[in-house]
């Protein structure tokens, strides 16, 4: 998986050392792993944080398992560091993969997405991640790799936005991207308790 992610990231152009794998202790081969723990999968996460520095963190805002215990150890993290850098604005976006997706009314930014681009990431998906092919816990909605059911779930965000605005303000817009548009992309802007006050609501229904 490793091999496979930095594979993805060579796309765009990161490479090594600019990619961190931190092994959180929680991710095993176990069916259902362990809680992420401070001192094993809080920790790590922190130490990355602090030698960074960033201004922007983006973390999956849900997700099975393993996908809900990383946000649990990124909020924890997240938090401890910002009350060590009271001073320091960090801003979060919020996105949801296959398994959960955002509703309008829940985001804070739009991103369009061509046939252009949606091919790219098939692409990309397909020749990086040869272990996700046949997913191990397929999505209940799709046949076939998850970069379909992303696929699907971009399209689906386009169609609702197109009804609320209508056929004619995505065809005839000024902007050739907006006219190239059939997939979109939620993302949502929190601040870190925002982020915080998200995570908790998703462990109390669990």
């Amino acid at each position: 998986r490793e091999f496979e992610a930095e594979c993805v990231w060579g796309y765009i152009g990161w490479q090594l050392p600019n990619i961190s794998h931190l092994r959180l202790g929680f991710y095993t081969a176990d069916i259902f792993a362990p809680e992420p723990t401070q001192q094993r999968d809080v920790l790590p996460v922190l130490r990355l944080l602090q030698d960074l520095g960033p201004d922007v963190v983006t973390p999956e805002a849900s997700g099975p398992d393993t996908h809900y215990k990383v946000l649990q150890a990124v909020t924890a993290a997240l938090q401890q560091y910002s009350d060590e850098n009271k001073e320091k604005e960090i801003t979060v976006w919020g996105y949801r993969n296959v398994w959960f997706r955002f509703e309008p009314h829940e985001v804070s930014t739009i991103i369009p997405v061509s046939l252009q681009t949606i091919s790219t990431l098939n692409h990309m998906f397909l020749n990086s991640f040869e272990s996700q092919r046949n997913a191990e816990f397929p999505a209940y909605e799709i046949e076939g790799p998850f970069c379909a059911m992303s696929q699907r779930v971009q399209v689906q965000q386009y169609d609702m936005i197109e009804t609320c605005l209508g056929y004619e303000w995505f065809h005839k817009h000024d902007s050739p991207l907006i006219r190239a548009t059939r997939g979109l992309v939620f993302l949502r802007e929190m601040t870190v308790s925002q982020l915080l006050a998200e995570s908790r609501a998703l462990r109390q229904q669990t």
